[in-house]
């Protein structure tokens, strides 16, 4: 006769575990679906961080090109390098023959000769920024009914304080209200003095702007942890590091009454010379091949003053190496060719090594800018 099953074996029965085979197959599902997620996570990170970079790159080379392009707008100011009574500023002078000339714009093309190897760099009269703002005290040069000719200028005591830690000392250049520039002499509490006989003969109103000028450089440093903070290119403005990861600068140039071949004409016409011969309904037309890259600016007629358009070509690389996005971090090649502007191809640079440039991120930027002041 069977013995009836009691409550407590009853409950074991009902509660029976996994047996080995079904943990096996449980633990191998489960690490597949961990492995599947981490892939992911691993990919999608890898993915933001790319596109991260990528954005970087975008503004670093907008930014480079937008603080740049508003300076070649500014170019000049008015300033008078022609005039006896105005002095050269430092570094934007350029050798005419065998005379030393002030200029508003000094094109410094890193191989005039022919097709460069590396960055070009620029040098500019530009004013001075300010925040406050520097401003006649009082009226200069009399009414329209009573002229008065001035060789000084009255600006507030904070104003001139202000010009003064900028840089303003005698010798220094000095622009009103960006139509007249002359050099100073001497420098008041509350005013600002040019010397005899240099006398201002327009008329100004209480609060035109004074503006103090100087000369500026832009250039692109590479491998130089000590302005750059890296061995990555930095765009540097003076010699301080302003936009980080720009590799490459080129500046082309149009100007008018610097190519005097048919079918120019002789002389300044106030169109762009036509360099490449391109015609259009039988009339010569302005075209890309317009554009001078490989000129010294120095032989007259081809002096800055000519020109009338710059073009400016930046190249920006990615902030960090590529790392790539997929499970096994293999990098594309994300630069397949090399990104040529200007007269620069970077495969004929020191040290070029295709694979390395491959693996970078490079973004272009092209843009044409019209000096106002030239």
């Amino acid at each position: 006769m069977k013995r009836p099953t009691s409550r407590t074996e009853t409950r074991l029965i009902g509660q029976r575990g996994f047996t080995v085979v079904e943990m096996m197959v449980a633990v191998g599902v489960t690490a597949v679906i961990v492995a599947a997620a981490m892939t992911t996570v691993v990919n999608t990170n890898r993915a933001n961080i790319a596109n991260s970079q990528i954005a970087d790159t975008q503004q670093n080379v907008r930014l480079a090109t937008e603080i740049i392009g508003r300076d070649i707008k500014l170019a000049g100011f008015n300033y008078s390098p022609t005039d006896p009574a105005t002095a050269s500023i430092a570094g934007c002078t350029t050798t005419v023959g065998s005379i030393a000339k002030p200029v508003s714009l000094r094109p410094q093309d890193q191989n005039s000769g022919g097709a460069d190897t590396g960055p070009d760099s620029l040098s500019l009269v530009v004013p001075v920024l300010n925040t406050t703002g520097w401003t006649l005290s009082a009226a200069a040069g009399g009414t329209q009914n009573a002229p008065a000719p001035y060789n000084s200028i009255s600006l507030s005591a904070a104003a001139v304080t202000q010009m003064v830690a900028q840089g303003l000392a005698i010798g220094s250049t000095v622009s009103i209200g960006g139509a007249v520039s002359k050099t100073v002499a001497s420098v008041g509490a509350t005013s600002i003095g040019f010397g005899a006989g240099n006398f201002v003969d327009a008329r100004f109103p209480a609060g035109t702007p004074v503006y103090l000028l100087q000369c500026v450089q832009y250039q692109v440093i590479s491998n130089n942890v000590p302005t750059c903070g890296s061995t990555r290119p930095c765009l540097v403005r003076n010699g301080v590091p302003i936009v980080d990861g720009v590799e490459d600068l080129q500046i082309t140039y149009a100007c008018d009454g610097c190519n005097t071949t048919a079918p120019n004409p002789a002389l300044p016409d106030g169109v762009v010379d036509n360099q490449d011969g391109s015609t259009s309904s039988g009339q010569p037309s302005f075209t890309q091949g317009d554009f001078v890259s490989n000129n010294t600016w120095a032989i007259t007629p081809w002096t800055p003053d000519k020109i009338k358009l710059a073009q400016l070509s930046i190249v920006a690389i990615q902030p960090k190496a590529e790392q790539g996005t997929n499970e096994k971090g293999t990098i594309a090649a994300n630069s397949s060719t090399p990104a040529v502007v200007g007269d620069h191809d970077p495969a004929t640079s020191p040290g070029y090594s295709a694979p390395a440039y491959q693996q970078q991120r490079r973004r272009v930027l092209v843009r044409t800018i019209q000096p106002r002041n030239l």
